[in-house]
């Protein structure tokens, strides 16, 4: 893809997600779409994932991105925000820096977290997300089972 056409599907595809546009949402994600998640986020069940941290194809993705993920682990009554800070585009790649605020579900703590998001892009779809945070940041405000680490 040029560089033009993967903003513009990136663009479309935070619109979709901040807008809880499901259906835009399905439509930017190829249908074999793979998100890989942090492995250490994947191994507490976040996102859905498999052990590996993966979720698979258009219908699961779309599932957890565009609602459930965000109910099971932020609590919906309070202030919500995602802040998208960079965005780097180059043919079919894109990379995303963006903030996320929320308060976790588990223990009503607030989250301030950073995220990087890398994705590639191929017909006018995305298919295959890549996520980076601080997991551990995570785990410790949303209550996730940390294994000593001897």
């Amino acid at each position: 893809m040029k560089t033009e056409e993967t903003r513009a599907l990136i663009e479309r595809y935070y619109k979709a997600l901040t807008h809880g546009d499901r259906d835009d949402l399905r439509s930017c994600l190829s249908d074999d779409v793979v998100w890989q998640l942090p492995v250490t986020a994947g191994a507490n069940g976040a996102g859905g994932s498999d052990q590996d941290g993966v979720v698979r194809g258009r219908e699961a993705v779309a599932a957890e991105l565009g609602g459930r993920t965000i109910k099971d682990t932020f609590d919906i009554s309070e202030p919500f925000a995602l802040e998208i800070r960079s965005m780097i585009v180059d043919g079919g790649n894109a990379a995303v820096q963006q903030r996320l605020t929320a308060t976790t579900r588990a223990k009503g703590l607030p989250y301030d977290n950073q995220y990087c998001w890398v994705y590639s892009c191929e017909a006018n779809q995305i298919t295959r997300m890549e996520e980076y945070t601080d997991t551990l940041y995570a785990a410790r405000t949303m209550g996730w089972e940390l294994e000593d680490s001897k």
